[in-house]
């Protein structure tokens, strides 16, 4: 029980937390909304980081690659390069929202330099669980047949980030852990995650495509004459400084990220929200606390 009792051991300084109890799909999407809107600031912060980081290594790797005539192969490698680093940087933005959102919802302060320290000393396990749940699923997407099975286990260790933020367990453990938590409710599980990816999707698609047509109507993003649907979807989503000029491009990038660090917290806060209501269901973590406060 001890490896599940990490929140416990933190210096608690409540802030009227509600009564922790189990949670129903509106509960937790409508607490999804409330503690965002409620702790702004705090996750916006955050997030910010996301955005910061981001910005600069896109400009860098597209100017690199303009500079570099966009040969084949260093083309490859600053794509490598910019997809490692923006998987990295998620993955650390994601575990200071996630460790935010416990505080959050247990009651407690917490100050964005304490959730971001608490990332970074938890990074390399994050970053490791997520390499073994990507090499999971994506190992059983080469074949159609185990695709229904990489959508099963993909719901099953779906919440390998938060025991690793929340209890200090290994990368491996995770994954267990997580079957933990799922198991008997995958279905409820699968619905619920589901529903928080679509709503945080059409927030950012919506923000997307509307900032998209304004930039152009506003004559910032005018591009080349698209020759299909998927060239305008292209062109709307991820232009390129030749096709819009670098000035255009920068605009519609920092557009196109302030709007993702925006809408990062949403499915993060969801799913920590999913997290405690199973802990609350099988575990009685709800009584827990109340022991060790």
């Amino acid at each position: 029980m001890q490896e599940h009792n990490d929140l416990a051991q933190v210096d608690s300084n409540e802030t009227g937390r509600a009564p922790l109890q189990p949670m129903g799909f509106t509960d937790i999407l409508d607490g999804m909304f409330s503690f965002y809107r409620s702790h702004f600031r705090l996750f916006l912060t955050i997030a910010g980081v996301y955005l910061a980081i981001s910005f600069g290594v896109d400009l860098i790797s597209v100017f690199l690659h303009v500079e570099a005539d966009a040969t084949m192969g260093t083309g490859l490698v600053i794509l490598v390069f910019t997809v490692l680093i923006s998987v990295a940087v998620s993955t650390f933005v994601v575990a200071g929202l996630a460790y935010a959102s416990a505080h959050v919802y247990l009651g407690r302060e917490i100050i964005p330099g304490i959730a971001l320290q608490r990332a970074w000393q938890r990074f390399w396990t994050c970053l490791g669980s997520l390499i073994l749940w990507s090499l999971a699923v994506g190992g059983l997407t080469v074949t159609i047949i185990g695709i229904p099975f990489a959508i099963y286990f993909s719901v099953r260790w779906g919440l390998y980030s938060l025991p690793v933020m929340l209890e200090g367990t290994t990368a491996r453990n995770a994954l267990r852990r997580s079957t933990e938590l799922i198991k008997g409710s995958w279905w409820r599980v699968f619905g619920i995650m589901v529903s928080i990816s679509l709503i945080s999707f059409m927030i950012y698609f919506i923000l997307e495509a509307s900032s998209g047509f304004f930039l152009t109507w506003m004559g910032v993003s005018e591009a080349e004459v698209p020759t299909d649907l998927w060239d305008t979807l292209r062109q709307l989503f991820i232009p390129t400084p030749s096709e819009i000029g670098w000035f255009s491009y920068t605009i519609r990038r920092l557009v196109s990220l302030i709007i993702a660090t925006f809408t990062m917290p949403i499915s993060v806060i969801g799913s920590t929200l999913l997290y405690f209501d199973l802990r609350i269901r099988k575990e009685a973590f709800d009584i827990e606390m109340q022991v060790t406060d």
